[in-house]
């Protein structure tokens, strides 16, 4: 699927993500970003949820490979380091409550560890993913089929 310039195609290693790659060469992380906020803005979020960029690299480099995920697991981010992946789209955020220390006692600190180690991105859409028009809510709504 060819949308705003980037490819969506089916990834090897985990049927649970979606490998991600810019057909048009490599892009600035800001720049895929706007894609996606054009795409469902985070504006449409709930007040709850945490969306946006949770992870940003401290030096920049170009946005070749995204990997899409329903949810950021040892096994998703294995399967990032392998692909050498940029940024991980994970639809539902892989950090949620305030964080007060990065240790390896907690699987979700460990996986924000390895994000930043990697200098990978991590982008969560969640709720505004659901409450876009054509979006998560709708798709769902949808599939209850047409009422009397």
């Amino acid at each position: 699927i060819l949308t705003s310039g980037l490819l969506l195609r089916s990834s090897v290693h985990s049927p649970s993500s979606r490998r991600l790659s810019v057909s048009a060469g490599p892009m600035e992380l800001k720049e895929v970003l706007q894609v996606l906020e054009q795409l469902a803005p985070l504006s449409l979020a709930e007040s709850w949820d945490n969306v946006g960029l949770l992870v940003e690299p401290s030096k920049p480099r170009p946005i070749k490979t995204v990997l899409l995920t329903n949810d950021l697991t040892d096994a998703v981010m294995e399967e990032a380091e392998v692909l050498s992946c940029d940024l991980i789209v994970s639809y539902h955020p892989p950090l949620f409550r305030p964080i007060k220390r990065l240790a390896q006692k907690d699987w979700k600190q460990r996986l924000a560890i390895r994000a930043v180690e990697a200098g990978m991105a991590v982008f969560s859409p969640h709720t505004s993913w659901d409450s876009m028009k054509g979006g998560v809510n709708d798709w769902l709504v949808g599939g209850l089929g047409e009422t009397p």
